[in-house]
């Protein structure tokens, strides 16, 4: 049970609270709505990840930051919350001991995401354990390129989102048109068949011009004459490759 204290104007408080409290796994502690007071709070509630908005209106959010890090260099993990994206801003964050930078607004999705993965770092975990999604991401890029997927396609950026669904959750390889597929689309905002067209199309122009060679080695029951793999089964195979390669 992770504990996920904010620090942040009240109705971004409110929201967040709201959020919070139906996440499995997260206890949400308490929201400090005066980040003068932010240090304090933070010693009596003893929280393992602090969600920080520094866009107060009228008080210096990267001063609070600043003061966090200065007596909690390691845990509490911090995560920003800031509507600039700028690279000064980001530089100014992570260089204060941000651990982790999020311009707003920002996915419900992607915000457990992230408190799951600096709260697991604070903890000590390994960093491919903590964040596992951007190993997967690695690794999928790796093969791909192997096989000679071309970048540029939609598919080939859906395949990657999809094959982190599914290492992370491998039923989900079970239920690719109910449930995979329209988690990608919510990612990427578009619709389920559209995901289904792009990455049937990533697959089939890799199986047409992309290096056979390496996709037999990958894929030993595919060859030239017996045609490619199914959606379904190219991801449930690449699934299995990486989660393999993480488990080394």
């Amino acid at each position: 049970m992770f504990r996920v204290m904010v620090v942040a104007p009240q109705m971004q408080c409110a929201w967040v609270e709201e959020y919070l409290r139906d996440q499995p796994g997260i206890e949400f502690v308490g929201c400090e709505t005066a980040p003068h007071k932010a240090v304090e709070a933070a010693a009596d509630l003893a929280p393992d990840v602090i969600l920080l908005d520094v866009d107060f209106p009228d008080h210096n959010g990267s001063a609070v930051l600043a003061e966090l890090k200065r007596k909690w260099p390691r845990k509490p993990a911090v995560i920003v919350l800031s509507e600039r994206g700028e690279d000064e801003a980001v530089y100014e964050a992570n260089h204060l001991g941000a651990d982790y930078y999020l311009v707003k607004p920002v996915q419900d999705e992607v915000l457990i995401r992230r408190i799951r993965q600096m709260a697991a770092l604070a903890d000590g975990a390994s960093l491919c354990s903590a964040i596992v999604e951007d190993c997967v991401r690695k690794k999928a890029v790796e093969y791909f390129e192997r096989i000679g997927m071309p970048a540029h396609l939609k598919g080939y950026r859906y395949l990657i989102e999809a094959l982190v669904f599914v290492v992370m959750d491998h039923s989900l390889a079970n239920q690719v048109t109910k449930q995979l597929y329209p988690r990608v689309a919510k990612h990427f905002q578009t619709t389920p068949i559209r995901v289904e067209r792009a990455i049937r199309n990533a697959i089939e122009i890799t199986w047409e011009r992309g290096n056979i060679a390496q996709v037999n080695q990958l894929f030993s029951y595919v060859d030239e004459n017996r045609g490619k793999p199914t959606n379904s089964a190219f991801i449930a195979g690449m699934a299995d490759i990486i989660s393999l390669d993480l488990r080394r």
